[in-house]
């Protein structure tokens, strides 16, 4: 396997992952999950398990379409919730195990934060967006 640097948003089958209210915009490569996209860009959020079992990380779904390849239990994709209509209302989402199939926004919780671990390496700037970072692939 080796390793290639390209610029972040050169392959078109990449999804864009968009943050509220942190106002974060990343690129996931394909199969790749939300969470797995944010720690390769240098971004670490709130998760616990990392496979979909505690719910720690739920967020809302507020645009666009995930799945979830490994399965999540409905329970804990949507708690304690009575059965509404997904469809008319926003949608429960985790993060750690979610799959972008399109471009998707979601919305943290109030108390949830993004870190970008990566801002000591670039001290002239606040907060470095998704096109002043390489993006490290991996090829088969």
């Amino acid at each position: 396997m080796s390793v290639q640097r390209t610029e972040a948003g050169d392959r078109s089958d990449d999804r864009r992952v968009t943050l509220s209210p942190v106002n974060i915009s990343i690129l996931a490569q394909p199969g790749e999950t939300v969470v797995d996209a944010l720690r390769r860009q240098g971004y670490r959020s709130r998760y616990k398990c990392r496979r979909g079992g505690c719910g720690v990380c739920r967020a809302t779904l507020l645009e666009g379409e995930v799945s979830y390849p490994a399965g999540v239990s409905e329970q804990v994709l949507f708690g304690n919730e009575p059965t509404i209509d997904h469809n008319a209302c926003p949608r429960a989402c985790l993060p750690c195990r979610a799959v972008p199939e399109t471009d998707v926004h979601i919305e943290l919780g109030p108390t949830d934060r993004v870190i970008h671990v990566l801002a000591a390496m670039y001290p002239s700037k606040a907060s470095p967006h998704i096109g002043d970072l390489p993006t490290i692939r991996k090829e088969p």
